[in-house]
Formats: structure tokens, C-alpha cells, sequence
């Protein structure tokens, strides 16, 4: 169920878990000597870097990991370019859920897409050291050194976040400003672990009806927009979702969606047009929305689609796919997503100004 802006546009290795956990043995002292940010060490982060024609745009998905005892501070990461072309890949769960009414159940059988590589291990790694003002509320961060697919370099690359607590137990963080190419950003942090012990199963992010706030720092059409915390709607969750047969995935049809009949139909005044716009009222102008937990980490998936763009089958093309990380808080709570929309044109020739990115946050 979406609101808002959403109507208006369609394991870790062993050896990353350990080393991003090694954080969580640090004592008091330390802390005191090197503040983290609100004292929260383990943050999921999206970046962007966005410019106004197409093929520039980039964005990170990852963790951020805080070191009290020496200033020291690390980022895995996976990451996307729009210029290498991301086409999404089958996320390795399938949307099945048994039998159900008529009408009332999305798109069965269909392969969840989610952006390329994040089935696997993070490809990027960032280390440098950070420096936290409580009085400001801002943390400067110089990463130093840069890992992409294996490949080390030297980095001199300056970020600075505005901290606030969102409530208690739960940090967040907006990117201020930066000495490179990034144009936005968000991070929720806490003293929960990364690990997938600490991540909500589906059973859990579905048992209550809860609306996560959206904000977003996102690219279309050659134009870079930013939409503030809570003011354009929410994604919300709820008993409503239907859940997988196995468990590990979750599905919604929303009905009177909006869907864009210049999107499903064509030019008015061309052949069938009318037909079609007819068809998409009669329908009921459903979209379908699938959500996986079948990823390691903290990670799940979440794809969305027009039924108009595949009435006879699963959608193989311009579905909006968004790999998220999961916001946990220091009591252990799930409270949303940290995600990054990665849907590239997949329609037969490429028009790069109808793609879709965006780092955005849904956080309750």
C-alpha cells in the first residue's frame, strides 16, 4: 500500500561479518575518547551522485561501521552506475502464495528482481577515520582508501552528515555536504548488529500495520529531485500483505493505483489507445508490489509494477526494482529501509531519461 510520491511514479564472508562486529568489543573509555556518532556504531547507509544529464549517475547501498577506540571508520558497500547499465537480476526467491481468491492476490509465480550483485557480497569497500561534533551535530568522515571489485586505490574524499536522533535508540543521518561527487544521502545507525541475526523476518515486518516516512534523493527524467522526511506519504505494511507460501517473501495489489495510461497505452490517437485506457479502468488500475527476505545480512528486496504493462504474465520489463537494508534499533526492533532504486530502461532500446535512481529511506 503506497501513498504519496509513490503514486506518481511507478552473507556478508564470514571474514567482512567479523571484522564489522569486531566493533561492538570496544569498552567505555574508548568511546569516550573517540565519540561516535550519538554513540551509535553500526549505521546502513544510501548515497547518490546524481548530475543533471544521464549516464553520470551512481549510487551506493551499504554499512558503516564506527571504530571508538581509534577514529576509524569503514564502509561495505555494493554500488551502481547508471553508465555500466545495472539490468536487474532475479533476486533467487519466487512470489508464490498457494491459493487465493480472484483479484485479490498478486501476480503469482513471478521471479522478485533486485539490482545486480546484491545477491551476493558487497563490492565496494571505503576505510578512513571520521570526527564527531556533538555540539554541531555533525560527523565529518575522509575516507583514504577505495576497493571497487577488488581493485585498491588511494582516496581523498570528504563527507560531512547532520546528526539527530530520530528517537531513542536510533540515530539518522543526512548528507550535508561533500569534497567529491556525491548529491545526497541517508544513514540510520544503532548498536545493533549487522549480522543476519539481528535482521526482521517477514513474519514480523507484516504482523502489524505500520507506515514507514518516506524521503528521497532521487533521478528521472534529467532532473534531480529531493523529497524531505514525511513530505510525500509513506509505505506502509500490514496483515493486508499476502505472505509467501514458504515465508520468505511478501505481496500486495493496490487497486485505483494511478497508473499512467501514457506509460501502458501509447499516444492518444493511436491504434488501440482507447481500448487499452478502457481496459485499464475496467481492471481496476492495480499495482502489484513484492517484497523478499530471502537475502542474507540486512538485506530484502522490493519490486513494483503496473498490471497494465503485462496483463497475460509476469512483467520481464521496466519494473521498479529497490534493493534495502533493514533499520534495526538498539533494542533490536525493525523500524524500515535504507534502499537505493535501481531500474534502468529494459524496454528493447535504451532511452537513458526515462530511468529511474534514487537513495531514499522508509523509517518509521
Amino acid at each position: 500500500m503506497l501513498m504519496g510520491v509513490f503514486r506518481r511514479f511507478g552473507v556478508f564472508v564470514t571474514v567482512v561479518l567479523s571484522v564489522l562486529a569486531s566493533t561492538l568489543l570496544l569498552g567505555a573509555s574508548a568511546a569516550q575518547a573517540a565519540p561516535t556518532p550519538l554513540g551509535k556504531q553500526n549505521w546502513v547507509v544510501s548515497v547518490a551522485g546524481f548530475t543533471e544529464a544521464p549516464g553520470s549517475n551512481y549510487l551506493r547501498l551499504g554499512y558503516l561501521v564506527f571504530d571508538p577506540s581509534s577514529n576509524a571508520v569503514q564502509h561495505n558497500f555494493w554500488t551502481w552506475s547508471q553508465r555500466d547499465y545495472p539490468v536487474p537480476v532475479n533476486s533467487g526467491d519466487v512470489y508464490y502464495c498457494g491459493q487465493f481468491t480472484p483479484g485479490t492476490n498478486p501476480r503469482n509465480n513471478c521471479a522478485i528482481k533486485t539490482a545486480p550483485g546484491f545477491t551476493g557480497d558487497p563490492n565496494g569497500h571505503f576505510t578512513g577515520t571520521y570526527a564527531y561534533n556533538s555540539t554541531s551535530g555533525q560527523v565529518t568522515i575522509t575516507w583514504t582508501s577505495s576497493t571497487i571489485n577488488g581493485s585498491t586505490t588511494a582516496v581523498n574524499l570528504g563527507e560531512t552528515w547532520a546528526v539527530s536522533e530520530l528517537h531513542p535508540g536510533l540515530g539518522r543521518m543526512e548528507l550535508v555536504n561533500d569534497t567529491y561527487s556525491i548529491t545526497g544521502g541517508y544513514a540510520y545507525g544503532s548498536n545493533a548488529s549487522l549480522a543476519v541475526t539481528s535482521k526482521a523476518p517477514m513474519s514480523t515486518i507484516r504482523a502489524t500495520k505500520r507506515s514507514y516516512v518516506y524521503e528521497a534523493h532521487s533521478w528521472n527524467n534529467d532532473k534531480i529531485t529531493t523529497v524531505a522526511r514525511g513530505s510525500a506519504g509513506s509505505f506502509t505494511v500490514s496483515p493486508d500483505w499476502n505472505a509467501c507460501t514458504d515465508g520468505s517473501c511478501l505481496g500486495y495489489v493496490q487497486k485505483n493505483a494511478g497508473c499512467d495510461a501514457a506509460s501502458c497505452c501509447g499516444k492518444p490517437g493511436t491504434a488501440g489507445y482507447d481500448a487499452c485506457v478502457q481496459k485499464l479502468a475496467d481492471s481496476g488500475d492495480r499495482r502489484f508490489y513484492y517484497l523478499t527476505g530471502d537475502l542474507g545480512g540486512r538485506r530484502n528486496s522490493y519490486e513494483f509494477w503496473c498490471e497494465c504493462l503485462s496483463y497475460d504474465g509476469c512483467y520481464l520489463a521496466n519494473s521498479h526494482v529497490r534493493p534495502l537494508l533493514q533499520v534495526i534499533d538498539d533494542s533490536g526492533a525493525f523500524q524500515g529501509w535504507v534502499g537505493a532504486e535501481v531500474s534502468p530502461d529494459r524496454s528493447g532500446t535504451r532511452v537513458m531519461d526515462g530511468e529511474y535512481y534514487g537513495a531514499f529511506a522508509m523509517v518509521a
